[in-house]
């Protein structure tokens, strides 16, 4: 299956999991606590989100947690809230501290004991939400600084590197796999996260 097969395959994948929920007259149905944004492919173009500094591939895909899935909202979502996207981002990353508190680092270490990177996994499609709770570098802090480097190439998956000293790039074949083999791709872009916010430094790239 080539390349563009394989992005038409994920994305009517994520889009048939991933139906938008119109809130209308049920807007008071749907608790303050459901909402949620996460990251996705720019391609998928849903009816709420949000950008990303520097990111020419991966956008914030805003919307809801109904029955333990990501739903995305409405284009007449923040209107039916009365929020802008700035209120509603603000509230879905605290609520986004739920999922993260449930994910337990894996740190790959050298001969030295030294680590190289640590990884968040799910077998549920959260991983894409909880790296946006407010809490997330925090937990980076003692293990690989202030400033961290961040993929996320599938809803489940992210690997954190050092933002010092760090050899990301020769980990390229790793980041290609978890994104080609996911039925939930998200992107390849790399980011750095620091006390001012999320801003794209690069990509990996296809060999």
């Amino acid at each position: 299956m080539g390349g563009r097969s394989l992005i038409f395959y994920f994305g009517i994948q994520i889009f048939l999991t991933l139906a938008p929920v119109t809130i209308g007259r049920g807007e008071n149905l749907i608790p303050e606590s459901a909402f949620r944004v996460w990251l996705e492919p720019s391609f998928m173009h849903s009816p709420l989100r949000g950008p990303l500094p520097g990111a020419q591939k991966t956008v914030m895909g805003g919307g809801f947690q109904v029955d333990g899935e990501l739903k995305p909202g409405a284009k007449t979502t923040l209107e039916s809230l009365k929020l802008t996207w700035s209120e509603f981002e603000a509230k879905a990353r605290r609520n986004a501290s739920e999922e993260l508190a449930r994910l337990h680092p894996r740190y790959e270490r050298d001969a030295r004991k030294s680590i190289i990177y640590a990884a968040l996994e799910s077998d549920r499609p959260v991983v894409s939400c909880a790296v946006l709770a407010p809490g997330f570098l925090g937990l980076w802090k003692d293990s690989l600084g202030e400033k961290v480097l961040v993929v996320v190439p599938n809803q489940s998956t992210a690997f954190i590197f050092p933002r010092l000293a760090s050899d990301y790039l020769s980990y390229a074949p790793m980041v290609l796999r978890a994104n080609r083999e996911s039925t939930y791709p998200v992107s390849l872009e790399v980011f750095e996260v620091s006390f001012t916010g999320w801003r794209c430094l690069g990509a990996y790239e296809e060999p």
